[in-house]
């Protein structure tokens, strides 16, 4: 009888199980309900904090030049410092009961570029002890900022919970900026149905079910999200563009559904793009300039820029055309010179501007090339292997030979010389020959055909711990390189007696980031000698880049456009800062003047190294 009860009883629960009422319902790993709020939008609010000034300039109620309303509709003022002499201003929040799993939230406007002579510095103050949270000069420094715009900050409260803390700007300096605060929100993770999401343009989203009932199958609809929509129980998605979107979770158990709605869930905020440019397919990295390229040859401008950047104008020296609206513009150099580009994208947030000097693109000519960014230079080592020697020269580990790809020229070139930076130059075999190649490549992607070689003694390579010293290994006849055409440098084999230590200096990288290095193993032997046989590979395992920079030259006659006979180059002069003329580059900077055969001429400025 007792078997037959305890049956009818788990018989009762699993029907009450299966019945139990479906409700759908869900939250999010970001949803806050914010329980203190600034918004400097009235006299009332301005003066429940507390302001100190040593100047004529201090804190008040205004609006930036670009008024908060922007980020937040409801706005009608800002908390607004304008920049003077001898400042020590202090805005100070009444003391706040900070609550578990809180953060504070406010936005800024301001530029960067005189931050360096005034700026803020937040503070938190607790338990008599004063905390710098954020430092606005260093900040701008490390994101590169330079406005304006409105930026969002957020600071995690964690370590305050349970304190009272009183937020505190302080700005000090001399004829910095005018800034402008707002926002400013201290908000609680919450599951309840008035907590909402505040992120940024780019940021995700990490949603819960939190729906009851037997569920089997979730039907998602995220409005404004990438996913737009998902099956998965708890989807992260990711909000591209300013908006204020609805999410609706819809849940079923195979008999029935139940829906739920919240509209307005997730707030996305613009945030002003930064301006990049990429470099063209094709357009080489150089020790020099940032990118040298063609004359008369197509290239496509990449906006590289963060931020979803709505609008674009290209000022770009020297091209075909000069300027363009469009976000990827194609243009050509119809002329041999250094030039300047800048790039200034905005969206409905802020603007940003992106502005080489002069001399930062070379168009045609001759340059030393390489796979190295302007931005890993100072980054550049040597990989020393102990006993074993070091990767990219001496070694006992039978790496010969180590090559360096280039990618292929966008127009016929050719290759006088190799200039190698090396890091180590200790030679105990001063007559050993150190040979430099450059070489097709083959059809199983290594070093393939020699196009020509040069050498030098181990004694003649070039080192100088104080200064960017190259070794130049040139060759009797320039090598041609083909436009279309892959090739690499080779460098080797470096001798490897007691006393040899020679490494070049590299570019060493992450797993899975750019390799473009290679090296040349000898098969080993018996009694651990090496044969002269062996195979080459690619450094995927330790992705580097050698300073293995070939010098290129492209032959602006033969880049003309040979159609337009009326075009061609008639001659080109060299001028110093002395006014000195000359038909080659005289050291240091040169004016050059191109002439042309229909009468025409350009002058343009160069920089010789």
């Amino acid at each position: 009888m007792k078997r037959f009860t305890l049956l009818l009883l788990s018989a009762a629960w699993m029907c009450l199980n299966v019945n139990a009422q479906l409700t759908a319902d869900f939250s999010a790993s970001e949803a806050m309900v914010p329980y203190y709020e600034q918004g400097w939008d009235s006299q009332e609010e301005f003066d429940s904090w507390t302001y100190t000034s040593n100047s004529s300039s201090t804190w008040h109620l205004g609006n930036a030049s670009k008024p908060f309303s922007t980020i937040d509709s409801n706005s009608k003022a800002s908390m607004v410092l304008n920049y003077s002499t001898g400042q020590n201003e202090v805005a100070t929040s009444p003391a706040i009961d900070i609550r578990e799993s809180s953060q504070l939230e406010f936005y800024c406007y301001s530029s960067g570029i005189f931050l360096v002579y005034g700026a803020w510095k937040l503070y938190a103050i607790a338990d008599g002890t004063s905390t710098l949270l954020i430092d606005q000069f260093n900040w701008a420094q490390e994101k590169g900022y330079e406005g304006p715009s409105w930026e969002k900050f957020t600071v995690n409260l964690a370590a305050y919970a349970g304190k009272q803390v009183k937020f505190s700007f302080v700005y000090q300096g001399d004829y910095g900026e005018d800034e402008a605060i707002d926002g400013f929100k201290i908000k609680q993770v919450a599951s309840s149905d008035d907590a909402t999401i505040n992120i940024k343009e780019g940021e995700s989203v990490h949603f819960l079910d939190m729906s009851t009932g037997n569920v089997t199958s979730w039907n998602w609809t995220f409005e404004g999200g990438t996913p737009a929509s998902s099956n998965e129980q708890n989807p992260m998605v990711t909000y591209k563009k300013a908006g204020s979107y609805a999410v609706t979770l819809t849940v079923g158990d195979g008999n029935s559904s139940a829906t739920k709605t919240r509209n307005a869930f997730v707030t996305v905020s613009g945030e002003a793009p930064t301006a990049a440019v990429g470099l063209p397919d094709g357009a080489y990295l150089s020790p020099w300039v940032m990118m040298f390229v063609p004359t008369n040859v197509p290239l496509t401008f990449k906006d590289a820029s963060t931020g979803n950047p709505s609008q674009w104008s290209w000022t770009i020296g020297g091209a075909e055309p000069s300027s363009s609206n469009e976000q990827n513009p194609t243009v050509t150099y119809p002329a041999e010179g250094t030039f300047g580009i800048r790039l200034e994208v905005a969206n409905d947030t802020g603007s940003n501007v992106f502005e080489t000097v002069d001399n930062a693109i070379q168009a045609g000519g001759e340059q030393e090339i390489w796979n190295i960014t302007p931005e890993e230079t100072t980054n550049l080592s040597m990989i020393e292997m102990g006993w074993y020697g070091n990767y990219a020269g001496t070694n006992w580990l039978g790496m010969g030979e180590f090559a360096e790809h280039f990618d292929a020229p966008l127009a016929d070139a050719t290759i006088s010389k190799v200039n190698i930076y090396f890091g180590k130059v200790t030679a105990q075999s001063t007559n050993a020959d150190i040979d430099v190649k450059i070489a097709t490549v083959g059809d199983d992607g290594m070093p393939g055909e020699i196009l020509g070689s040069t050498s030098l003694k181990a004694s003649e390579l070039a080192y100088d711990p104080t200064t960017v010293n190259a070794t130049e290994f040139v060759f009797d006849t320039p090598i041609e390189v083909k436009a279309g055409t892959e090739f690499f440098a080779v460098v080797g084999p470096f001798p490897n007696d007691n006393g040899d230590d020679i490494a070049i200096l590299l570019c060493r990288r992450n797993v899975g980031e750019k390799c473009t290095a290679y090296h040349f193993v000898y098969d080993e032997g018996d009694n651990y000698t090496y044969l002269e046989t062996g195979s080459w590979y690619k450094n995927v395992d330790d992705p580097l880049s050698l300073t293995i920079a070939p010098v290129l030259k492209y032959d602006v006659l033969t880049n003309i456009n040979t159609t337009d006979v009326s075009k061609q180059v008639a001659s080109q002069t060299y001028y110093n800062i002395a006014g000195m003329a000359s038909d080659k580059p005289f050291q240091g900077v040169n004016i050059v003047v191109t002439r042309y055969t229909d009468g025409t001429e350009i002058k343009g400025k160069e920089v010789k190294r």
